[in-house]
């Protein structure tokens, strides 16, 4: 009967992205796609009606995850554990996510939908956790969230692309510390 379904999606997946790594948007061909998942064309052409379809399915099997609000009681420590999670996915996908910005910028249809149907969910997380945190009183400014909601995740890819240097396990705690008021120290009573 042949593989099962998802066997085949979770092997198209990965052909898709290192496709995309390997030859770029426009040197991924179905026939080379289809060849490293060990499927027919006939499979990639019935289930996704684009090349960019195929790509954004690709990458929301798993590889870059769709972030849940953990809506914890502590956005603070929401926001930290957001911010550690996004770090992971980008030391683990970094190869996936550079070839990404380069057919963004090739193709702006990409960057469209990027940004509709995969950024767009994450940066939302990020907002309702803010929120919550400007709500409770512990955010340094309260005025634009939308753009603080970017900082963590520009300066978490920012450090892994571009500096050279070995990934800091400590930046998400140093990114939250800008954006949060510091902590009051309980007081204690004097006897």
């Amino acid at each position: 009967m042949g593989r099962p379904r998802s066997a085949d999606e979770e092997a198209i997946a990965g052909a898709v992205l290192q496709a995309l790594v390997e030859r770029g948007y426009d040197g991924m061909t179905v026939d080379h796609v289809a060849r490293l998942a060990g499927v027919g064309r006939a499979t990639l052409y019935r289930r996704w009606p684009t090349k960019t379809a195929m790509v954004l399915d690709a990458l929301g099997r798993g590889r870059i995850p769709v972030l849940e609000d953990p809506d914890s009681g502590d956005p603070q420590a929401d926001f930290l554990g957001l911010l550690r999670t996004l770090q992971a996915t980008f030391e683990r996908e970094h190869h996936v996510i550079r070839a990404l910005q380069i057919e963004a910028a090739r193709h702006p249809e990409i960057g469209l939908a990027l940004g509709r149907d995969f950024i767009r969910q994450r940066h939302e997380v990020f907002v309702g956790v803010l929120r919550r945190a400007a709500t409770a009183g512990l955010l340094r400014a309260t005025s634009d969230l939308e753009l603080q909601a970017r900082i963590g995740p520009a300066l978490l890819w920012q450090d892994l692309a571009l500096s050279g240097n070995e990934p800091d396990p400590d930046l998400p705690r140093r990114i939250a510390d800008l954006i949060f008021a510091d902590r009051a120290e309980p007081r204690r009573s004097k006897r």
